[in-house]
């Protein structure tokens, strides 16, 4: 395998932008661009796709991000999560990287999660979204109202929620039935398309209108400063699954409001800092 380059202190002081699980990197610059910041930084514990990213000259780097330190990160304004936190293998687990990541962040953490929110009511109509039964693989299902309550812990009160792509019936493909097989995967050459039923695969499932909404996935944003960015979408996220984009001059709070925050920011920070033994 290639020799990757070692992730260094200057590159985590100019960050703006980091992506914790980065993978290949393959969004990070879009991230960048989408989010309005310079100087994105990906995060990976697998050499293999850090190495397949440094070889596409992306910047990502090797480094267990449940480890970082958040005072190497000075300049850093969003920290991101995208379909990482579900891996993880325990919710105190994920809370523990999330506190991180609050500290980290000047303005906003960024989550994009699959929902589990549905299972006890497709379970009850017989049916099952085709990533929830995944043993050994999602093995934190974390729901909106504990992500809620990571934050209220944090001292992070101000955060929005957009659903992304609901499913209005069973005839959804992202929908299998109760009995299919579990860790039910598309192959690699479908790894864009919506769902993957196959009634001959899955079995027939029973076709029924939901009586109430059924999402793929959820964004979470939660903002840190009163001068946090307004979330923005170029399309309907009930239809299709967008990414978002950031406009940074639409939150303004009073000068009031802003020292509140920032002081509520210092002390989640501090005791962020001596929860994880940095201060």
């Amino acid at each position: 395998m290639t020799d990757v380059r070692p992730l260094d202190r200057s590159l985590c002081a100019t960050a703006e932008l980091l992506d914790l699980g980065a993978g290949r990197g393959k969004r990070l610059l879009d991230e960048a661009r989408r989010f309005g910041v310079h100087h994105p930084l990906g995060i990976e514990v697998n050499p293999a796709k850090v190495a397949q990213a440094q070889a596409a000259g992306l910047p990502v780097y090797e480094a267990d991000f449940t480890q970082l330190d958040p005072q190497a990160f000075p300049a850093v304004k969003v920290v991101l999560f995208d379909n990482v936190l579900e891996h993880l293998p325990s919710l105190a687990a994920v809370e523990e990287v999330f506190d991180r990541a609050c500290a980290i962040a000047s303005h906003a953490v960024y989550i994009r999660h699959p929902s589990f929110e549905h299972d006890e009511y497709l379970s009850s109509l017989k049916l099952k979204q085709y990533w929830n039964d995944w043993p050994g693989v999602h093995t934190a299902p974390v729901r909106l109202d504990e992500f809620v309550a990571m934050a209220a812990r944090n001292g992070v009160y101000d955060f929005t929620v957009r659903p992304l792509k609901r499913a209005l019936d069973s005839y959804d493909p992202t929908i299998l039935p109760a009995s299919a097989p579990s860790n039910q995967r598309k192959p690699a050459q479908a790894r864009g398309e919506y769902g993957l039923y196959d009634e001959s695969i899955h079995g027939p499932k029973p076709l029924v209108e939901f009586d109430r909404p059924v999402y793929f996935a959820f964004d979470v944003f939660f903002f840190l400063r009163s001068d946090a960015p307004t979330v923005r979408y170029s399309v309907d996220t009930d239809d299709v699954v967008a990414r978002p984009f950031l406009m940074w001059s639409d939150r303004r709070g009073s000068p009031r409001s802003q020292r509140w925050r920032r002081a509520a920011g210092s002390a989640a920070r501090r005791i962020g800092h001596r929860k994880h033994g940095r201060g």
